[in-house]
């Protein structure tokens, strides 16, 4: 059996490949709405990167309509394809132990090998500055698509 750590180097690759090009598009959202609805990416088993998005049929709509239906979906393709990891972004609040709530990215990796790590990338808006992103940072997180 694989231990945690030498499975997350082993698919820091497939990681990658899901989580930046999510955290690039999520922050130029940012600068360009001030928000963005949860987004998504799906790795397949060839290395396809297949784009994932979803809709609520309204005109203006939220995170929390989103994001379920946004799970559904990449559910939905990871039945029709051979999919090896999933990635989702979306905007979320994290209140770090000792510090005050602050804004984050979150990008969600799931993969087929049973790794599920949560990405952060913290952020905060300045009057002068525009948006200012902090260093990313990932935990171990349970998963929540559950695709396989």
């Amino acid at each position: 059996m694989t231990d945690t750590a030498t499975l997350y180097a082993e698919l820091k690759p497939d990681l990658e490949a899901l989580a930046t090009p999510l955290f690039n598009f999520s922050k130029e959202c940012l600068r360009a709405r001030g928000n963005f609805v949860p987004h998504a990416q799906a790795l397949t088993s060839d290395g396809e990167i297949v784009l994932v998005g979803a809709s609520d049929g309204k005109d203006v709509t939220t995170a929390d309509a989103i994001l379920p239906i946004l799970h559904d979906a990449l559910r939905e393709v990871a039945a029709k394809r051979e999919l090896a990891a999933i990635g989702v972004s979306e905007n979320v609040t994290i209140t770090l132990p000792g510090e005050s709530p602050t804004n984050a990215i979150k990008v969600l990796f799931e993969h087929r090998r049973a790794l599920t790590v949560a990405l952060y990338m913290p952020f905060d808006k300045k009057l002068f500055r525009g948006y200012v992103f902090g260093e990313t940072f990932s935990i171990l997180a349970k998963p929540e698509v559950n695709a396989w």
